[in-house]
């Protein structure tokens, strides 16, 4: 009997054993560095855990969330910002990609190097791409200033640290995009484009008729990439601004950090964490509804 018991799984470890072998620390990884933390997150935005004040870190309930969301004047208005800045880097991203897969995708003179130098954007780190922009932008020697002949502190100002910040992520971001977009252009079948040729199409007619619908399960991902990779972007928000004038530019990210690792508050730093995690979430299942909605009728 127990032989017979013992055989199947001797079998199926002989026959899949090595494969979960090989994916192991994969998973090893993705438990320690991303699930436990995670849960961890959630556990500590219970408590009124501070590293400056001994004895912190019981349990409180909700009173974080509440104390959030009622008595911190600059939650919402951080809230505000996180949405602001994910819709204002992704729409960009998408406005400044889809002219720009067009051209890499017709018949360009070294149309390669191109596509390569397009990419230089996206691989340099996003702590030095930043540092860039805040040079550029500098209002006492940037080069913005340089070649406009101004004077303007372009990261100080409310009026235009928002479109600066937007600017820079829409260059970050766009070449992925663009690529995305590139590789969907691929797909489009050229008999489409000969058939409406012949039917007296012009050019407007076949991005709007062909290419376009071709391209919406592409621009789906994409999108959904987009907004994730945004809401989490803290590192340009970081180095060109810290979040100021003020608060003026913080999102929830950053108030992760302030809380956490400057005012050591891991609590309220871990609520706002939950919060920041379960909206994301929110968006991205409503975004799923949407297109499903969409390519369902």
């Amino acid at each position: 009997m127990t032989d017979l018991t013992l055989r199947p799984a001797a079998s199926f470890w002989k026959r899949y054993g090595f494969g979960y072998l090989l994916i192991l620390p994969t998973v090893l990884y993705l438990v320690l560095f991303q699930v436990y933390p995670l849960f961890e997150s959630f556990r500590l935005s219970f408590t009124d855990l501070n590293f400056l004040r001994p004895g912190s870190g019981g349990y409180i309930g909700l009173q974080n969330y509440l104390k959030l969301m009622t008595q911190d004047p600059n939650f919402w208005p951080i809230f505000g910002n996180s949405l602001f800045w994910v819709l204002g880097s992704t729409v960009l991203q998408f406005i400044v990609a889809m002219p720009a897969a067009l051209v890499l995708n017709a018949k360009l003179p070294f149309r390669p190097v191109w596509r390569g130098l397009l990419m230089v954007p996206w691989v340099t780190p996003m702590v030095v791409m930043g540092l860039i922009w805040k040079w550029i932008y500098d209002g006492d020697y940037g080069l913005l200033n340089f070649y406009l002949h101004t004077k303007v502190i372009w990261l100080g100002d409310q009026g235009t640290v928002w479109p600066a910040l937007l600017f820079a992520s829409m260059w970050k971001g766009f070449p992925y995009v663009t690529l995305m977009m590139l590789a969907g252009l691929q797909g489009v079948p050229e008999e489409m484009y000969e058939a409406s040729y012949i039917d007296g199409c012009n050019a407007w007619k076949r991005f709007f008729y062909i290419t376009l619908p071709m391209l919406v399960p592409v621009m789906f991902v994409t999108g959904l990439v987009c907004i994730i990779t945004s809401w989490t972007k803290f590192e340009m928000i970081w180095v060109l601004t810290a979040g100021g004038p003020g608060h003026a530019t913080s999102i929830l990210p950053t108030y992760i950090y302030t809380n956490s690792f400057q005012f050591f508050n891991l609590g309220t730093g871990s609520a706002v964490a939950a919060i920041s995690t379960l909206f994301v979430l929110a968006i991205v299942l409503v975004y799923l509804r949407l297109f499903d909605a969409k390519g369902n009728e």
